[in-house]
């Protein structure tokens, strides 16, 4: 799966119906994140009303039958609460000054929900599993109460913040690490809410949420959003092409989500159509605009040898810095919470510098990525400085803490849209890996890696982190290097079939002080590093019986 950088668009919220069967209350733009639940907490619950009249003005004058509801999210793109549970009933207050307590019981409130939520950006949709009528015209004109249990047990990073308008204590909320009970805690910001009942005409047209129309600068593994303007569509054409009309990618698919995967990834510099056609029960939307979007120019790394010193802007053009820790498969964090920065060299003031990340405690993360790298075969290598300090010490001062046994430092290669513990291709810790952290010296290293992968573009990564507080060290990389190996060696081959060996053997290559022997199963196969020597001979025991067999010569020393 392409993982997809959000682009959030805030739309301003209209309090006037939409269209028939469609109902919004609340214009503002701004965001929080207690009503309807506090994802940062491990339970809450909330309980918040919306007035006759605003209901009456958003176009509900008579008896509706709610189907869905909707919140305006702002910021994630994935985030999924267990076990919440929603209750519709009838307020004849006009805010909650006074009356803050947790319900003595649900008399007077129908369940009108029970499951997990999934939190995407945009109008997040959650369809009730009875559906609620509320009549405006009743005796005394009562508010429409929602009150609404999260009981998930678990909280995570980052939470769903909603968009919101200001109504005076309008709002109760109470969180706590168990299910709370008592009285909450007034509240005036109260999330914007489209109601939706039944439709009664073909859906209006979609508005377009990812990419923007007109958007340059797009990333080639973009997926589409859009959001619904209305109608209960309950499915969508879409129409993709770079061609306008658009139809020569995607031609009228049907998707029964307001979001699109396009296969594989798009092209560099290019300007991308597509339409998307709302259908509900009535019929298909008429006069759907068409949309476009340009893709970035191409920062592919071509030419070789390729260097970052980091003496520069930090990050260097291309690169990328990411917080996060790395799990499978990675979710970026907050960007500007990434703990790679640039420093001086080995700590010594001067103009040589390099990408420092300081392993401390927890959330000291971050992941730094390199452009693109055009790998034209498996005769590439990764070649940069690595060291470990104290920190801001040099190596002549105290020596780096070595109580960090959580901390750790990785490099990965993959394709750059999606990461997880499969792209690594060297580990440093001091948890059993045979490349101990703490014996990074404190006056750096030169390291090598080989990028034993089939031709393509790749990139690679950088990622350390601590969990952790029990050490304060600076881990530096520095002089980062793409290049091509030495020449292959011809590979002779002898079988002895008495002693059930076979024995390969190749003349030198000049500057290479290793040799990795590599075997397949057939001639164009996936080929597996089999050993490592010095020598220009490698003898193979019991070898099976139908062998391929490559020498790469290396100047790897590890």
């Amino acid at each position: 799966m392409k993982v997809k950088a959000i682009i959030i668009m805030l739309i301003c919220l209209m309090s006037f119906s939409l269209f028939a069967g469609d109902f919004r209350v609340g214009t503002g733009s701004s965001s929080e994140y207690y009503v309807p639940l506090y994802g940062n907490a491990n339970y809450s619950w909330t309980k918040n009303m919306y007035l006759n009249s605003e209901l009456v003005t958003a176009g509900m004058t008579t008896a509706t039958t709610i189907k869905k509801i909707a919140f305006y999210v702002s910021n994630v793109s994935s985030y999924t609460t267990l076990n919440q549970t929603i209750y519709m009933g009838y307020n004849y207050n006009t805010s909650y000054s006074g009356f803050t307590s947790y319900p003595t019981s649900y008399t007077g409130y129908t369940q009108v929900y029970n499951g997990s939520i999934t939190w995407t950006a945009g109008w997040c949709e959650i369809t009730l599993t009875t559906p609620y009528t509320y009549d405006p015209t009743l005796y005394m004109s009562p508010s429409l109460e929602i009150l609404w249990e999260n009981r998930d047990g678990t909280a995570q990073t980052p939470y769903p913040k909603f968009n919101y308008t200001s109504s005076s204590n309008k709002c109760v909320y109470k969180t706590g690490s168990t299910y709370p009970t008592g009285s909450g805690t007034l509240y005036s910001n109260r999330p914007n809410i489209w109601l939706m009942s039944d439709p009664t005409d073909v859906p209006p047209p979609a508005s377009a949420v990812l990419p923007t129309n007109g958007a340059t600068g797009v990333e080639i593994n973009t997926n589409l959003s859009w959001s619904s303007n209305g109608g209960q569509p309950d499915s969508y054409k879409v129409f993709i092409g770079s061609d306008n009309p658009p139809y020569n990618i995607v031609s009228g698919e049907d998707v029964y989500t307001n979001t699109f995967d396009i296969a594989g990834y798009l092209d560099y510099a290019t300007t991308y159509y597509w339409r998307i056609v709302p259908h509900n029960s009535f019929g298909y939307a008429m006069d759907c605009p068409v949309w476009s979007f340009t893709t970035r120019a191409d920062p592919t790394i071509y030419t070789f040898p390729w260097t970052e010193n980091f003496d520069g802007a930090f990050p260097a053009t291309n690169w990328e810095k990411h917080a996060g820790i790395l799990t499978d498969p990675m979710v970026w964090g907050v960007d500007n919470l990434c703990k790679w920065e640039q420093d001086d060299w080995l700590n010594i003031t001067g103009t040589d510098k390099a990408a420092k990340l300081e392993l401390q405690m927890s959330d000291y993360t971050g992941w730094l990525v390199t452009p693109p790298l055009n790998i034209t075969s498996d005769l590439f290598q990764l070649q940069f400085d690595l060291a470990l300090l104290k920190w801001n010490q040099t190596p002549t001062g105290t020596p780096p803490t070595t109580t960090g046994t959580d901390d750790r430092f990785v490099v990965l290669i993959g394709d750059g849209f999606s990461w997880s513990t499969a792209n690594i291709v060297r580990e440093w810790n001091n948890t059993g890996s045979p490349y101990v952290l703490n014996n990074i010296p404190m006056a750096g290293q030169t390291i090598t890696i080989p990028i034993n992968v089939p031709s393509g573009h790749y990139r690679i990564a950088f990622y350390a982190g601590s969990t952790v507080m029990n050490a304060d060290n600076d881990l530096m990389v520095n002089n980062v290097v793409v290049k091509e190996v030495l020449n292959t060696p011809v590979v002779s081959i002898a079988v002895d079939t008495d002693a059930g060996e076979v024995k390969l053997t190749w003349d030198s290559v000049p500057e290479a002080v290793n040799y990795l022997i590599y075997a397949a199963s057939s001639p164009n196969g996936t080929y597996t590093q089999i050993g490592t020597t010095n020598d220009t001979q490698y003898v193979i025991t019991n070898p099976d019986p139908k062998q391929f067999y490559k020498i790469l010569a290396t100047t790897v020393t590890e």
